[in-house]
C-alpha cells in the first residue's frame, strides 16, 4: 500500500513539475496576418505543452502601440511586424538578438534575403521571415493577342510596356493599357520602386541614411509613366483609386497590364476564373527585373526570459516545417522558405512560382523613417509620383523630393 502511494505521489509530482514548466508567450500580429498566424498557433498549441497566444492589432496601430508598450515596460514577448519597421525598432535597441538562432537554421540560406537584410542592424539579426509576399505585373493575354502582341511573351522593359499599352488602348475607348494605384505611398513602394531596382539603382543608400533619388533610372521611369498618362493609356481611376479598384478594373477584362502583388494569381483563379492572364517580374525602364519584398517578420522584444525565448524559437521552427509551409501557402499565399516552393505550390496554379521565384531578387527600402518618407499622404515619395506623372516638371519633382527626403533623413537617422 505504501509503495502504491509513493508511486502515485511520484507521478503527481512529475505531472506538477511538467505543468509548472509549461510556458505561455504572447505574439502581437497585424490584423492582415492574424488569421493564418492564429491558425498556426492553434496547431502548435495542440501539439505542445507550451502555448503561443496571438493578439491581432490593427496594422496602422501596431507601431505606436508596440512602441508605447515597450516604453511602459509591458510589451508582448514577440511581434510579427511589417518588415519595413524592423530597422527602426532594432536601432532603438528594443529587439532581442536572434543572430545565432537564425544562422543555426539548416535552411537559413533559403530565407527571403530582403527580410533578413531589413532585420539586420549593426551586424546582428533581429528577426526571421514569417509571411512574405512580392510584387509583380499581371497582363491580360486576350488583350495582348487582340492587339497583335505575343501573349506568351511578358514585357521585358517598362519602355516595352509603354508601347504595349498604346496598342492595347487602341482596341477601344473603354480599354486601357495600364493600371497602377497612384494615390497610395504604400502601393507605390510596392510596385513602382521595383522599376528602379531592376535598373540597379535605388532611392536610398544601402544603410538608409541618404537619398539617391536623382538617377537616370528614376527619371526614365517617371517619364514613361508620364508618357502613358498623357497618351490616355492609363486607366483614369489609377489616379484616385485603391487596390480593390485596380483588381476590379483588371478583372473586367479591359486593362492590359496591372501593377500588383503575388496574391493576384489565387485571387483571380478563385473569383474571376474567366480572366485569361499571365504574370511576370516587374521590369526596369530598359530591362532587368525586380520586386518589392513585403510581408511580415517575427521579432522578439529585448529582455525576453530565456524560457519564453525558447518557446518562440520552437514556434518558428514549427511554422518553418514543410507541413506548415504548405498550410501557409494555402492560407496566405507565399511560404517563408524558398527551398520548399515547389512542394508548397504543388497543388496550386503554377503561375504562383513565377511570382515566388522573384523573391530572391526582391528588395525593400532600408530606412528608419518609412512612414514619413513613403507612407504619409503628404510625404515626399507620394508627392514625387503625383507631381512627376500628373504634372509637367519631372526634373523639378525629383529635385524637390531629393531635398525633402534629405531633411527627413537628417532628422530621423539614428
Amino acid at each position: 500500500m505504501l509503495k502504491t502511494k509513493l508511486m502515485l505521489a511520484a507521478v503527481a509530482l512529475a505531472a506538477s513539475a511538467s505543468w509548472a514548466q509549461a510556458e505561455e508567450v504572447n505574439l502581437w500580429v497585424r490584423t492582415s496576418s492574424a488569421a493564418v498566424l492564429q491558425a498556426l498557433a492553434e496547431k502548435y498549441n495542440a501539439a505542445h505543452d507550451d502555448t503561443v497566444n496571438v493578439t491581432a492589432v490593427i496594422a496602422e496601430q501596431m507601431v505606436p502601440k508596440l512602441g508605447a508598450a515597450i516604453a511602459g515596460g509591458a510589451p508582448p514577448e514577440g511581434a510579427v511586424l511589417d518588415l519595413i519597421y524592423l530597422p527602426t525598432f532594432a536601432a532603438n535597441d528594443t529587439l532581442e538578438d536572434m543572430t545565432g538562432f537564425v544562422e543555426s537554421l539548416p535552411y537559413a540560406d533559403a530565407l527571403s534575403p530582403s527580410h533578413i537584410r531589413l532585420a539586420t542592424y549593426d551586424g546582428k539579426i533581429y528577426g526571421v521571415p514569417a509571411l512574405p509576399d512580392a510584387s509583380i505585373i499581371a497582363y491580360n493575354t486576350d488583350l495582348f493577342e487582340q492587339a497583335g502582341l505575343d501573349p506568351e511573351k511578358a514585357p521585358a522593359s517598362l519602355d516595352e510596356i509603354v508601347e504595349d499599352a498604346e496598342k492595347i488602348s487602341a482596341l477601344g475607348d473603354d480599354i486601357y493599357g495600364f493600371y497602377f494605384v497612384a494615390n497610395s505611398g504604400s502601393w507605390l513602394i510596392y510596385d513602382f520602386l521595383p522599376h528602379i531596382w531592376a535598373a540597379d539603382a535605388d532611392i536610398l543608400t544601402d544603410d538608409g541614411r541618404e537619398a539617391t533619388i536623382d538617377t537616370p533610372a528614376m527619371r526614365e521611369t517617371l517619364e514613361d509613366y508620364r508618357t502613358m498618362w498623357q497618351a490616355g493609356t492609363i486607366h483614369p481611376t489609377s489616379r484616385s483609386g485603391n487596390g480593390n479598384n485596380a483588381v476590379e478594373a483588371f478583372a473586367s477584362g479591359k486593362v492590359g497590364v496591372l501593377m500588383t502583388g503575388s496574391y493576384i494569381v489565387n485571387l483571380l483563379d478563385s473569383n474571376y476564373p474567366d480572366v485569361n492572364f499571365a504574370v511576370a517580374p516587374i521590369p526596369g525602364p530598359t530591362g532587368g527585373q525586380s520586386s518589392f519584398a513585403g510581408g511580415d517578420t517575427l521579432a522578439m522584444i529585448k529582455g525576453i526570459a530565456p524560457e519564453k525565448k525558447a518557446v518562440i524559437e520552437d514556434f518558428v521552427k514549427f511554422y518553418m516545417e514543410p507541413e506548415q509551409q504548405v498550410f501557409i501557402t494555402q492560407e496566405a499565399g507565399m511560404p517563408s522558405r524558398t527551398d520548399l516552393a515547389e512542394e508548397a505550390y504543388a497543388n496550386f496554379d503554377p503561375r504562383n512560382l513565377i511570382a515566388y521565384d522573384i523573391l530572391s531578387k526582391a528588395r525593400t527600402p532600408y530606412t528608419y523613417a518609412s512612414d514619413e518618407l513613403f507612407v504619409s499622404r503628404t510625404g515626399p515619395f507620394l508627392n514625387l509620383i503625383q507631381s512627376a506623372v500628373f504634372g509637367d516638371d519631372v526634373d523639378g519633382a525629383i529635385a524637390t523630393a531629393q531635398e525633402d527626403f534629405t531633411k527627413i533623413l537628417d532628422r530621423t537617422n539614428p
